[in-house]
């Protein structure tokens, strides 16, 4: 699996969350913008924005606000892009389904 390619994942979850917050900090400073400016862009209070740059704790509604005014949702949104199955891949997962579902229905009798 992946965590044998990338040394990412030998880190924390709160490390990469800090790495996120630290990102997003970069990104807000190299824009030109203070804490108070993304705030009222983003309806975020500016105690809020200050703490998701030092943790990078933040919900998803926050940090899709942060990054669309950082003009960052394409690349945001592009992590989670899933490349059209092709119709034999549909097959097969229609196919693990019918095998799945047959299999529970044998368990309950």
């Amino acid at each position: 699996m992946l965590e044998h390619i990338s040394p990412i994942y030998a880190k924390t979850d709160e490390e990469i969350l800090k790495t996120i917050g630290s990102f997003l900090k970069k990104r807000r400073i190299s824009a030109n913008l203070t804490q108070h400016e993304l705030a009222e862009a983003t309806g975020i209070s500016k105690n809020r924005i200050s703490q998701i740059e030092r943790e990078g704790k933040t919900s998803l509604a926050s940090l899709v606000a942060i990054s669309r005014k950082l003009g960052l949702l394409q690349q945001l949104l592009s992590t989670y892009e899933m490349p059209e199955l092709t119709p034999i891949q549909k097959y097969e997962m229609e196919q693990k389904g019918a095998a799945a579902k047959h299999e529970r229905k044998r368990v309950k009798k």
